[in-house]
């Protein structure tokens, strides 16, 4: 369940945790507020209710308990240990709560009693045996109790009133004890007698209820055996509803999550092409966008080292060439040119071959002169060596070295701050001045070459001009020759752009111009495809 829940039944048992403990306390707090509300007193006529209900009961229970020779198991009613509350009333839920009344002086203070007395007044239970034994006739029991009773109970009718008493206001009622069918209380309670039809059934005795008329009211909620299922079953109901609740809400984000980790589980595979579908504005949506932007730099960064290590090898085959260049063909060209030399020196003045040496002594010294250029082309310059400057000086002393074309190289780089140009920017700049002296070494026959590489905080500016034959900008161009798309390739994949002014017997300006922006994995990118470019 870990395994294929771990989350969701996490957040769902949170859910079920969370709806119980509000339910709960929420009883709580109802049932302090109950306890801790105001009591207020009753008024006469909500006692004669609870008084009338109090007598309907306790004739249906009573009821139930008579034998079949006609009697009670017990001749005492009401509730043993009831604690006594002379001149008040007890409410006690529905009613109001009847004692058993021990002792042997009948107290004239109104009590709550209750008494079952037959057709003739015979008492036949009592709850107060000191005022109505057993047996006798309601009040005449003993002398000096009021009459209370028979003034207004009439056989076999329910019925309820209020009656002043020297130790104060009592309310009664009575109901039948029908044997087979419970009694009926009167609908509602008045002032004096009031009576309500019985149905049939054998009428065992006549229930009389009396209590006083005072009574404080009960809290806004009692408690009792009801209440308390109710707010257990409250409380049972929550917890398939947080269940459901938690499941609905949480499964669509599992879903998410779970759809995270299997594409983690392919990157980290090494297929960084997979996305995650972006899906609403919370935390988990951030967690996908990171988790895109991850797989697109670590793409990224995978292609630019393929295409790095792609230009590495061909840098690696083309100094090798270079070398084999150097130390086979220029070898023997050299001596090729040596051989024509000294044959053209051995050679009479007159001779008829000495036309033919000295074009195989200039054929042999063109050849060494294009061999030379196109080494020096093939000789690749790593800016990890050095600084921008240093790599197009040395560019520079090589061809005035070995070709004995001067050079010359003039810098402004004081615009850039101390991080200098970006690397993609120091790249393109190098392989175009490379490209650049390389043609007019070859192919103008200059006499000498200037190269002019200004930086400010915006752009950087190069310029190569030199003074040799040039050419037709637009047939070259047309042609593909001279490698002007590579180097118009190197500018423009950077933002920046390329001009040559060229014309025939006029000699050749290249000037290029780059946008200075920060280095970045976009940038790096570039520099690998300029390396790889210039590695073809």
């Amino acid at each position: 369940m870990t395994g294929r829940w771990g989350l969701q039944a996490a957040m769902t048992s949170t859910y079920v945790a969370v709806t119980a403990g509000a339910v709960l306390l929420t009883e709580l707090v109802i049932f302090g507020m109950a306890a801790l509300a105001p009591q207020a007193a009753l008024t006469p006529v909500q006692v004669q209710g609870l008084a009338e209900a109090t007598a309907a009961q306790m004739a249906a229970k009573l009821a139930v308990t008579v034998t079949d020779e006609g009697s009670l198991p017990s001749t005492y009613l009401g509730l043993p240990g009831t604690p006594l509350s002379p001149g008040q009333a007890r409410p006690d839920g529905g009613g109001v709560s009847i004692p058993q009344t021990p002792g042997f002086v009948c107290d004239l203070a109104p009590a709550s009693l209750a008494v079952i007395v037959s057709r003739d007044g015979t008492v036949l239970a009592t709850s107060y045996p000191a005022c109505y034994p057993v047996g006798s006739h309601g009040s005449d029991a003993q002398a000096g109790t009021p009459r209370k009773m028979l003034t207004f109970v009439r056989w076999p009718v329910s019925g309820s009133g209020q009656v002043p008493l020297p130790g104060g206001t009592v309310v009664w009622a009575s109901a039948p004890v029908t044997l087979g069918q419970p009694a009926k209380v009167a609908a509602s309670p008045g002032q004096g007698a009031s009576s309500g039809a019985v149905g049939p059934g054998k009428v065992f005795g006549l229930l009389y209820v009396e209590v006083p008329a005072d009574a404080q009211g009960t809290q806004g909620v009692r408690y009792s055996a009801a209440l308390a299922w109710t707010g257990l079953i409250v409380l049972a109901a929550a917890i398939p509803a947080g269940l459901a609740f938690g499941l609905l809400s949480t499964r669509r984000l599992t879903r998410r999550m779970k759809r995270l980790a299997a594409l983690t589980l392919e990157v980290a595979d090494g297929d960084f092409r997979r996305r995650v579908p972006v899906s609403g504005h919370d935390e988990v949506s951030l967690l996908e966008q990171n988790f895109n932007r991850m797989a697109a730099q670590l793409q990224a960064s995978l292609d630019a080292n393929r295409r790095f290590a792609e230009a590495s090898a061909r840098h690696e085959e083309r100094a090798r060439i270079a070398r084999e260049l150097h130390d086979a063909i220029s070898q023997e060209l050299f001596s090729l040119s040596v051989l024509a030399g000294g044959l053209r020196r051995t050679l009479p003045a007159g001779s008829a071959l000495l036309p033919e040496v000295e074009t195989m002594e200039r054929t042999a010294g063109g050849a060494m002169r294009e061999m030379r250029s196109l080494l020096l082309a093939l000789r690749p310059v790593a800016l990890e060596e050095a600084d921008l400057a240093g790599a197009i000086e040395g560019v520079c002393h090589a061809y005035s070295e070995r070709l004995g074309i001067p050079v010359r190289a003039e810098f402004e780089l004081a615009g850039p701050g101390p991080a200098g140009l970006p690397a993609a920017v120091e790249h393109a700049v190098l392989r175009v001045t490379q490209e650049a002296v390389a043609n007019a070494a070859r192919h103008g026959d200059p006499g000498q070459v200037t190269v002019l590489v200004h930086a400010d905080g915006e752009r950087v500016r190069l310029e190569i001009a030199d003074d040799g034959r040039g050419f037709d900008v637009p047939a070259q161009a047309a042609g593909g020759g001279l490698g002007l798309h590579t180097m118009r390739d190197r500018v423009t994949e950077l933002g920046g752009g390329l001009v040559i002014d060229s014309a025939p017997g006029a000699g050749t300006r290249v000037r290029a111009w780059f946008p200075l922006r920060p280095a970045g994995p976009v940038v790096a990118s570039t520099a690998a495809a300029e390396v790889m470019r210039e590695a073809r």
